[in-house]
């Protein structure tokens, strides 16, 4: 991109966040830590088993994922694992503040510990999941640190009850969702974390890189890594206006070949804030009826194939034209435990035509989160 036009988009997307989200507050959250270098900056994800869980609650919400970031809040830092959600847009934390009745097995923030922690008087927020979990609370602004940053006077929102306790290593999340508007606070939207620290970044976008086969991954914020993927970025403009990464998926296709693509538009959730994904029957019949020898297993409610077959790369086109897929080895799930020689997939099919891909789906390929352009772009990367 030509520096004049990354600059007018820059400029053009700052002006947006700070037209969109509560301007009358006056909240400016300070940057204290290092400064992004040539406006880039960059938080390191890890891939963690999704519970760890003793005999302390008595009932468990599965409301994150397994790759998580590490970030601290307060002074001292008091340390958290956050889900970096781009289907919220909320900056959230459990704490102490909860009874103890909904205190799940995992760190909690305490403000009183904090030095630097102050309440936002007369704010409050709710929010609920797709899972049902639901939990409301206070807003304090306090230091918070993740990667390099690290702002003072950034807005969390602190939990003071919930529907029932999280358990595992993920006590927070940091949202990431396209909503312009800003956090779900009341009586006035506050600016989410990544509207505060748009103006120091180079870019208005946010890139997306899970390394699977040694379960470590970056979120990198400002700029794309021309490194961590391979060809072209296929992109498509974001099709919904309610905050999520929605994009159209032109069709599918067994392999690359124009001869094997199919036709069929489809709309796409990018979640990173939901560990599994799928399709529906239709999309997986246009690309199993491709697939020689492959068979419908009741039992398994999806299609089979020979484990000793290769399969063609699950192809899909974005709106520019452009073509992405997960090759054979990525497709691969696991091999039926009944002899018969056949392995399943992890094209997993969903009633309906809602498709979301989280994490799952999101560890395949390289993925660009371009917040001032208003889309979202895929590419392909060495697995």
């Amino acid at each position: 991109m030509p520096g004049n036009v990354s600059l007018l988009t820059k400029a053009l997307a700052i002006a947006m966040a700070m037209a969109d989200a509560a301007s009358s507050s006056q909240l400016k959250p300070r940057l204290v830590g290092e400064s992004p270098k040539n406006g880039r900056t960059s938080f390191p994800a890890v891939k963690i088993p999704h519970k760890q869980i003793n005999s302390r609650a008595t009932s468990t919400v599965d409301v994150g994922s397994n790759w998580y970031i590490q970030a601290w809040i307060g002074t001292p830092g008091q340390s958290f694992y956050f889900l970096a959600d781009s289907g919220a847009p909320n900056l959230s934390i459990e704490s102490t503040l909860e009874p103890s009745s909904q205190q799940g097995d995992i760190p909690l923030y305490n403000p009183q510990n904090s030095s630097t922690a102050e309440i936002m008087d007369g704010y409050s927020y709710s929010e609920c999941f797709g899972s049902g979990y639901c939990d409301n609370g206070v807003v304090y602004t306090d230091i918070f640190t993740v990667g390099q940053l690290a702002y003072e006077g950034m807005p969390i929102m602190v939990q003071t009850n919930n529907t029932s306790p999280s358990n595992g290593v993920r006590s927070g999340n940091l949202g990431l969702n396209v909503d312009h508007g800003g956090m779900s606070t009341e009586p006035e939207r506050l600016p989410s974390f990544f509207q505060h620290i748009l103006p120091d970044l180079d870019q208005p976008l946010w890139t997306v890189d899970f390394q699977a086969a040694n379960n470590t991954g970056q979120f990198d914020f400002g700029y794309i890594d021309t490194s961590k993927y391979t060809g072209d970025i296929a992109y498509g403009n974001i099709t919904t206006t309610n905050g999520l990464w929605t994009v159209e998926i032109q069709g599918i296709g067994a392999g690359y070949d124009d001869s094997a693509f199919k036709s069929h538009q489809f709309q796409v959730v990018f979640d990173t804030g939901t560990g599994g994904g799928s399709i529906s029957r239709d999309i997986a019949d246009l690309y199993w009826s491709q697939v020689p020898n492959s068979q419908w297993n009741d039992g398994w409610s999806n299609y089979l194939y020979p484990c000793n077959q290769t399969l063609p790369d699950f192809v899909i086109q974005l709106a520019d034209g452009s073509k992405v897929g997960i090759p054979s080895d990525g497709l691969f799930s696991k091999a039926a435990d009944d002899g018969s020689g056949l392995c399943a997939t992890m094209l997993a099919i969903a009633d309906g035509d809602d498709t979301l891909w989280g994490q799952a789906w999101i560890e395949k390929w390289f993925v660009i989160f371009d917040w001032g352009n208003n889309r979202l772009g895929v590419a392909n990367k060495d697995q």
